[in-house]
């Protein structure tokens, strides 16, 4: 939504949700603020996304039921050998946790976690 020319199919998919629809996890505000920290213009970046996207974006918080479900995925993701991000896994607990689907470009990061509704936008 910030990139000089954004996907058409994301934006039209954006820009028809109605604000409720569009939600989010802290810890992707996390990560978007990091990478903003890190790159050249960074600052004006962070303004790009605040104002295009996350003023649209209610924020879920990291609360005690998501940090529940993240341990239990956690634990059963490292039984099973299936290697897993931490910050994915906290992201897919959070959907999980609040019963949404998850919007990513890159599903298959996603795409073992039992009972997580998955979609890609760009497809």
């Amino acid at each position: 939504m910030v990139r000089r020319l954004p996907h058409a199919r994301v934006s039209a998919r954006f820009e028809a949700a109605a604000d409720n629809e569009l939600l989010t996890s802290s810890v992707c505000i996390e990560e978007i603020r990091f990478g903003c920290c890190l790159v050249p213009h960074g600052e004006d970046k962070w303004r790009k996304v605040h104002a295009k996207v996350l003023s649209r974006v209610v924020v879920l918080d990291f609360d005690y039921a998501t940090a529940v479900r993240a341990g239990e995925l956690r634990a059963a993701w490292k039984q099973a050998g299936t290697p897993v991000g931490y910050e994915d896994g906290l992201i897919a607990a959070a959907a999980l946790t609040a019963n949404l689907t998850l919007v990513t470009r890159n599903t298959r990061h996603f795409d073992h976690v039992a009972g997580l509704r998955v979609e890609n936008w760009f497809d």
